[in-house]
């Protein structure tokens, strides 16, 4: 299924990379018109704190330098906290973003957006594309959609102690699953019911910890 946007996304007489993404939160497709669109709607994706995400979601005005804009983001968020703001976001270029003309704009959007009731948000490559954090994020998505038991959920949950943090490896071993049992640690890693330090290569010797509340 395609989820809907404001408008259809095409490349025509252009040569800018388009495509979809299934969604796991949405059960269906979100379009994108940029790489690094793409590898933002994957941040989105693994947010827990995220219940739905929508691509070109609205299309508002505003007014900027004495005259009337346009203004149709990249992506719409909304959290399962109902008291917070849907965020709109804008994913740029680092040499745009960082550019005075573009902080002009987008601070007159901000406003704007303000008024109508969002959060509005700019995010530019360098952050997007951080590493290991993105190649670890497209890693696990692999496994979203992994089946864990609830049995496997309690021994894996009760192999730690205290809330210590122990390697995958060791796990595996502790628990005596064979090598389909590593794919349900990293299901439970992009679950947010085991975390680690998102600055390390995710491999069978990272270490992790159960999340506090998340069993």
């Amino acid at each position: 299924m395609l989820i809907p946007s404001i408008r259809k996304i095409h490349n025509i007489n252009s040569s800018k990379v388009i495509g979809l993404s299934y969604s796991f939160k949405m059960a269906g497709l979100i379009p994108w018109e940029s790489t690094l669109e793409r590898d933002w709607l994957l941040h989105l994706e693994s947010n827990l704190a995220i219940r739905e995400i929508y691509g070109q979601p609205e299309t508002f005005d505003y007014s900027f330098e004495g005259k009337w804009h346009r203004y149709t983001p990249d992506f719409k968020a909304c959290w399962h906290d109902p008291h917070r703001l849907p965020t709109l976001y804008e994913v740029k270029p680092h040499d745009v973003a960082s550019s005075d003309l573009f902080r002009q704009q987008s601070n007159c959007i901000r406003q704007a957006l303000a008024m109508y009731g969002y959060e509005y948000v700019v995010k530019d490559e360098y952050e997007i594309r951080q590493q290991p954090v993105l190649n670890n994020l497209n890693f696990l998505k692999h496994y979203a959609d992994m089946f864990v038991s609830r049995q496997d959920q309690d021994r894996i949950h009760d192999a730690f102690d205290g809330g210590k943090a122990y390697r995958l490896q060791w796990l595996l071993a502790q628990l005596g699953f064979n090598t389909t049992g590593l794919a349900k640690l990293y299901h439970l890693i992009w679950r947010g019911w085991l975390d680690y330090d998102e600055h390390h290569t995710i491999t069978p010797l990272l270490e992790v910890w159960p999340v506090k509340g998340a069993w």
